[in-house]
Parts: structure tokens; C-alpha cells; sequence
């Protein structure tokens, strides 16, 4: 009982107190208990399944051995044994699941349930549990003879392991820059972050660490051409090698050669097919159409923005733009406020505080500071308090620190919200990760543009989790509504932060006590709006791709010709001859794959959802409340597009998104 990973809800982790050793002896503990509840009621429940002695049950067990899990990950990068660790216990915990949900005794039982007298009385949450029980063992094999599970049992090890290959090959070791002149024209700021993150490494110099946002600082700053090219050449050579064991390419051909084995196995007709049914935007043939289409409006639009950074590099006596030129050309002129002088307004302290008044003001949330242990100092904790009652606990990792994962934007929800057999709540539990740079001692982190978005982005996750009334745990669960449904409420509410006047009421004074003005948020916004048709096209380029080797893995195509033929349908910057970037397409080992569409997919629908906002107010209480009502509050006991038509009152429309991006 003194585990503590093995408390209650209601009590905190004690984080200070974990070790390898009790951590394991929790999941462990946990793991058993799971496989031995599940045999228990499949003797006890074989005369007579009911909801409480079954599926809450299961709900109970299921729900302990992943809180055990997930509550560890924020540890898992603290050194290479806890990284191993925490990722061997994630890997039997899906293994586990797997092997649970292929059950065919389990699967007759919540079908002998939802057929009977007592199943049809159901309420409509217990029924929709049901309904995705049901089509989740029919999903993971389930119904599949013993040969077919000895096949899939097989199969779903070797995607396993071919995932964590994949992984442990992108990572590479960044640069060190040793003379201070090839630095030119980037900030301080930067340059410091750089030298601290040598000095960490035990280096003398600056390290430019193969991750996104070191990266893209010195592609846009660096005057020096010949280190843009080999920052630019280092990050985008992630993951391949001379080696086959260790190049990623033949890697991830072979995944996508599994998944659709798998999913012919399961009655698919590809793994496209098979990952869209859990899934809240439709068909194969929907996807496939929303991006094409897109394509179709954004392809004209980069186009013309290829040839004028093509002509301005000419302007510049570049000649011939260069992948590493294109974000340099890119850049704020001196006389704009740039994303860089843009952070001196906004203080991670300040943000904070506008994010704790944006959930009170939209849904009556009162995020309340409590001291609470954590894995490291920086970590912000809060109780999450509703209409007088504590619902939940949210963690705040928003700064970059020692032990934690490199590029780590994301949130992880610990507990899900429920109410157990004997009628005790179950608190929610959620933990935002962002990487806001460290500031110099005694300063506050400071935020760009960028990084505001990704806050609000994770946030908007958050919430999600902490605000779904359903009752059990596969209902709360909001990964339930699949990638798409999931990042919907992330890209919903970075468009607080691309409203100047919003920008405006939670900037705080600089330094030299100047007051971020109205115009400069405007043409910063502005800016950094133009740039938006280029990122499109990116996450289009991507999707395509993804897409395309999820739904005829085997035409014999090569990955090379597959990114050629996305990046020319939306017209993207050609492939240098060099470049390999689905080598370190990460996502499609992280449970995007098939389902990279989803980041698109769902900004296009939040840029429709924003509007009701646009029109009562970002502040709206009214609005938000219906916000929570329709699409919070539901989580997955209903279809998603359900929710988004009850808030708006109609269809979708791609218009606003079209509009801004100034493709209408």
C-alpha cells in the first residue's frame, strides 16, 4: 500500500518517491491482477453477464495497470535505465491489451450482455460502451480462428519491434559549433541556449541538437549559409545509414507491409481501412477526397510562394534556392516584430495565468495551484475544480529541463474520469508537456509565437480529458475518438492566440516597460499567417504519404517516389537528392500511423468550430459552455461529427480555413 504508484485517485503521486525497483514491482503487481481479474470474470460472469460485476470490472482493471504506466512517463528519459524500463512496461501493457481484447470467451460475454433483456435496458452510455467493445474485439481478432490468432500474435510482435527499431535509429547527435563567427545573425537568446546545451553534453561550444526547435532557429537566422546547409543536412539525414540494420527506410517499408497483413488478417482491406474504423472522419475514400482537395486549393497557392522565394534568393545572389535557404528567405525584415522580439511580451508566469482565466472564463474551470510532488522543480500543478467540485489534477512540464525527452510537446492523461462499481468518483489526471526553452537564472521562460500555440494546442488536450461526464473508463477515454477526433481540441484552441486582440490582453510589459501594441501584434500575426500555405503544404505532403503506403503498401513504390508524388500533388518544395524525411517520420510509429490526415483534418474543422466564437465572444461563457456540452462533456459515447454539427447548428464548412490561408 505504500507503492506510489499503487494510490487512489484522490491521492497524488508521490514522484520524489518512485524507483526503478518500486515501479516495477507496481506494474508488475498490477499486470497480474489484470490477468488474473480477467480469468475471474470469465468463470463468475459465465452464467450471467451484468454491467457491474463485468464491465465495470474490467473497467477497473484496466484502468489501474495504465495509470501505473502512464503515470511513470514523465520519467522516462531521466536516464537510459529508466528509459528502458518505463518503455518495456509500455510495451507489455499493449501487449496485454492485445491479448485481452483477441479473447473470444471475453468478446462472447459483452455480446451475450448487449443481446440479452438486461443490456437492451441500458442506458445510452453503457450501450455505446458496449457498441465499442464490441466492434473493438471484432477489430483486434478476436473472432479469428486459433491458427489466425497464432498468425496475429506473431504479427503484432514483429510490429512491435520494428516500431522501437525505428525509433532508437532516428536519434543522431547534433553539431558542435566551436568558432563564435559562424553564428552570425542569430539571437542571444538562441546562442545561449545553444552553449548551455553543450556545456550539458560536457562540450566546449555551441551544440545545435538534432530536434525541431533548434534547428529552425539557426535555419532562420544563421547568415552562414555553409551551416544552414549542414544544420539543415544533419536533421533531415535522421535515421538512414549504409547499414540496412540501422537505416530506417527498409524499416518502415516492412512496417507498413505488417500493418496490411495484419489488416487483411482482420478482414480489412488495408491497414488505411483497418485504422480509420476507430477512427472520426470516414471512409478511406472521405480521407483520401478531404486531401486531395485540399491539395487541389493548395497547389497553385505554393506554387506562387516557391517562385518568390526563388526570386528573392536571386535578389540575394543565392542562385538556385536551397532547402536550407528557404527558411531564411522567410524571415521578418529588421523593421517587423519578429516571433523573436514577440517573446519578451509573453513570460511563461503571465500565459499561465491567461490560460487558467480562458478555462474559467469559457467553462466556469477553476484551475487552482496546489503544491503537489513533481519530477522536477519547473513542473506547475494544479487541482481542477468545476461547478464546486474537485474534478481532476492537471501537470504543467512546459520548460525543457534535465531528464526530460527532447522535442517533448504532448499530453499524456494518467487517469481517465469514472465511477467505480461502488458508486467512488475516480479523479481525472493529465500532464501537459511542452518545451519552452529554459531562461538564464533568475529569469522567466520566455514564449514566441510558436511556442504560445503549442502550449494552447496541449491545453486544448487537456481540457478535453478534464471535462468528458461520462462515467467509465473506456467512455472518458478520449484517444477512444481516435487521432483526429483528439487533436481537434488542440487546434481548436491554438486560435486563441492567432487573435491580435487577444495576443494583446495577455502580453505582458517587456523589460523596458513598453506594452505590446495592437498594430505590431497585427503584422506580426500577419506574417507569420503568410507562412501558413507552406505548412499546409508540409503536413499535406506527409499525409499524402502516409496515406498512400497504409493503403497499397505492396505496389512496389518506393518511399522516395511515394514523397515525389505527395510533394508535387500540393505543390511542396521538391525532395533535395539527400533528403530522406520519412526516415524520421517518427508519427507513424507513434500511433499516427494511417492517421497523419488527422492534424489537417481536424484544424480545418476547428477553424469552423472558432467562429462561433469569432462571433460572441473569445471569452463567451455561453459559447463555451455549449462547446463543453456538445463535444467535451460527451467524450466517446457518441460520433464526433455528431458534436461538431449540434455546436455549429449545421454542416461543416472548409471556408473559414480556406479563407485564411487565403485560398478561398
Amino acid at each position: 500500500m505504500g507503492n506510489p504508484l499503487l494510490q487512489k485517485s484522490y491521492i497524488p503521486i508521490d514522484y520524489p518517491a518512485i524507483t526503478l525497483e518500486n515501479m516495477q514491482v507496481a506494474f508488475d503487481q498490477v499486470l497480474l491482477a489484470h490477468e488474473q481479474g480477467i480469468e475471474r470474470i470469465l468463470i463468475d460472469q459465465h452464467a450471467m453477464p451484468t454491467w457491474d460485476d463485468m464491465v465495470l470490472a474490467v473497467d477497473e482493471l484496466d484502468a489501474r495497470l495504465q495509470t501505473v504506466v502512464f503515470a511513470a512517463l514523465p520519467l522516462v528519459a531521466k536516464d537510459e535505465n529508466w528509459t528502458r524500463a518505463i518503455m518495456a512496461c509500455y510495451a507489455r501493457l499493449i501487449a496485454r491489451f492485445e491479448q485481452k481484447l483477441s479473447d473470444a470467451r471475453l468478446q462472447r460475454l459483452y455480446q451475450r450482455l448487449a443481446d440479452s433483456d438486461i443490456g437492451k435496458n441500458l442506458d445510452a452510455h453503457q450501450r455505446a460502451t458496449l457498441h465499442w467493445y464490441l466492434k473493438t474485439f471484432s477489430a483486434s481478432g478476436a473472432l479469428l480462428d486459433a491458427a489466425g490468432k497464432v498468425q496475429l500474435a506473431e504479427l503484432n510482435t514483429q510490429i512491435g519491434t520494428a516500431n522501437e527499431v525505428f525509433r532508437r535509429n532516428v536519434n543522431r547527435p547534433g553539431l558542435i559549433i566551436v568558432d563564435d563567427s559562424e553564428l552570425a545573425g542569430i539571437p542571444q537568446r538562441v546562442r545561449d541556449e545553444l552553449a548551455t546545451r553543450a556545456r550539458d553534453e560536457g562540450q566546449q561550444g555551441w551544440l545545435v541538437a538534432c530536434e525541431s526547435v533548434a534547428t529552425e532557429a539557426v535555419l532562420e537566422h544563421a547568415e552562414n549559409r555553409q551551416l544552414r546547409e549542414r544544420v539543415y543536412r544533419a536533421y533531415h539525414t535522421r535515421g538512414v545509414s549504409p547499414d540496412p540494420q540501422f537505416d530506417n527506410g527498409s524499416h518502415l517499408q516492412r512496417l507498413a507491409q505488417l500493418r496490411d497483413e495484419k489488416a487483411h488478417l482482420l478482414g480489412f482491406a488495408s491497414h488505411m481501412a483497418l485504422s480509420l474504423q476507430a477512427k472520426s472522419a470516414g471512409s478511406v475514400e472521405q480521407v483520401r477526397d478531404f486531401l486531395h482537395d485540399l491539395a487541389a486549393q493548395v497547389r497553385p497557392a505554393m506554387v506562387q510562394l516557391r517562385s518568390g522565394v526563388e526570386r528573392q534568393a536571386a535578389a540575394k545572389g543565392l542562385g538556385n534556392v536551397q532547402p536550407w535557404d528557404v527558411d531564411y528567405l522567410q524571415a521578418p525584415s529588421s523593421t517587423d516584430l519578429s516571433p523573436e522580439a514577440l517573446r519578451d511580451y509573453f513570460p511563461l508566469n503571465a500565459v499561465v495565468s491567461a490560460l487558467q482565466d480562458l478555462a474559467n472564463s469559457l467553462f466556469g474551470v477553476v484551475l487552482q495551484p496546489k503544491a503537489l510532488p513533481t519530477w522536477d522543480d519547473s513542473v506547475q500543478t494544479f487541482e481542477v475544480w468545476q461547478d464546486h467540485a474537485l474534478i481532476g489534477y492537471l501537470y504543467l512540464d512546459a520548460v525543457q529541463h534535465t531528464g526530460k525527452q527532447a522535442d517533448a510537446v504532448m499530453t499524456s492523461y494518467i487517469c481517465n474520469r469514472r465511477v467505480d462499481a461502488e458508486g467512488v468518483y475516480q479523479l481525472a489526471s493529465v500532464v501537459v508537456f511542452s518545451d519552452v526553452p529554459q531562461a538564464p537564472l533568475g529569469e522567466q521562460p520566455l514564449l514566441d509565437h510558436l511556442s504560445l500555440r503549442k502550449l494552447y494546442h496541449e491545453f486544448g488536450h487537456a481540457l478535453h480529458h478534464l471535462l468528458v461526464r461520462t462515467t467509465n473508463h473506456v467512455l472518458s477515454n478520449v484517444t477512444a475518438l481516435g487521432t483526429d477526433g483528439v487533436e481537434l481540441f488542440g487546434k481548436l484552441f491554438e486560435r486563441w492566440v492567432w487573435d491580435a486582440d487577444y495576443l494583446v490582453a495577455i502580453s505582458s510589459q517587456r523589460h523596458d516597460a513598453s506594452q505590446l501594441a495592437l498594430s505590431q501584434a497585427q503584422a506580426c500575426l500577419e506574417r507569420l499567417r503568410q507562412k501558413g500555405v507552406q505548412e499546409t503544404a508540409r503536413e499535406l505532403s506527409l499525409a499524402l504519404f502516409d496515406m498512400d503506403l497504409h493503403a497499397t503498401p505492396n505496389d512496389g513504390r518506393s518511399l522516395e517516389q511515394r514523397l515525389s508524388d505527395a510533394r508535387e500533388r500540393c505543390g511542396y518544395w521538391p525532395l533535395a537528392d539527400f533528403e530522406r524525411p520519412a526516415h524520421a517520420f517518427d508519427h507513424l510509429v507513434n500511433n499516427y500511423d494511417a492517421g497523419y490526415y488527422a492534424y489537417l483534418w481536424s484544424d480545418v474543422n476547428a477553424f469552423d468550430l472558432f467562429t462561433r466564437f469569432e462571433a460572441a465572444g473569445l471569452l463567451d461563457r455561453t459559447t463555451g459552455r455549449a462547446l463543453q456540452e456538445a463535444l467535451f462533456a460527451p467524450g466517446a459515447s457518441r460520433p464526433l461529427r455528431e458534436g461538431i454539427e449540434a455546436f455549429l447548428g449545421r454542416q461543416v464548412s472548409h471556408t473559414p480555413y480556406l479563407r485564411w490561408h487565403g485560398l478561398a
